[in-house]
């Protein structure tokens, strides 16, 4: 049995958090575009805004994963004290 690192082990979950995440900036980009009043400068300060929701879901996730790395990487050097 191989030993596989906590991101391996959790490779799918990640991912589709990051698409999550993506999906969730997306939205707020096609909010913008209900208004009718489409131009350059709406369109920037929708990506940007696209661009934060998305960052701030993924460390959302990410925080409320911390304590499960943390704990997996204690048990791992707990295992390398025996040898």
């Amino acid at each position: 049995m191989t030993k596989k690192s906590w991101f391996q082990q959790n490779k799918e979950e990640i991912s589709w958090n990051i698409i999550n995440s993506i999906l969730a900036g997306l939205l707020v980009l096609l909010g913008s575009f209900t208004t009718g009043n489409i131009n350059p400068t709406s369109i920037i300060i929708s990506i940007a805004t696209a661009l934060i929701v998305a960052v701030n879901k993924f460390k959302d996730y990410w925080l409320t994963q911390e304590k499960e790395v943390i704990e997996f990487q204690n048990k791992q050097v707990g295992l390398f004290n025996f040898f």
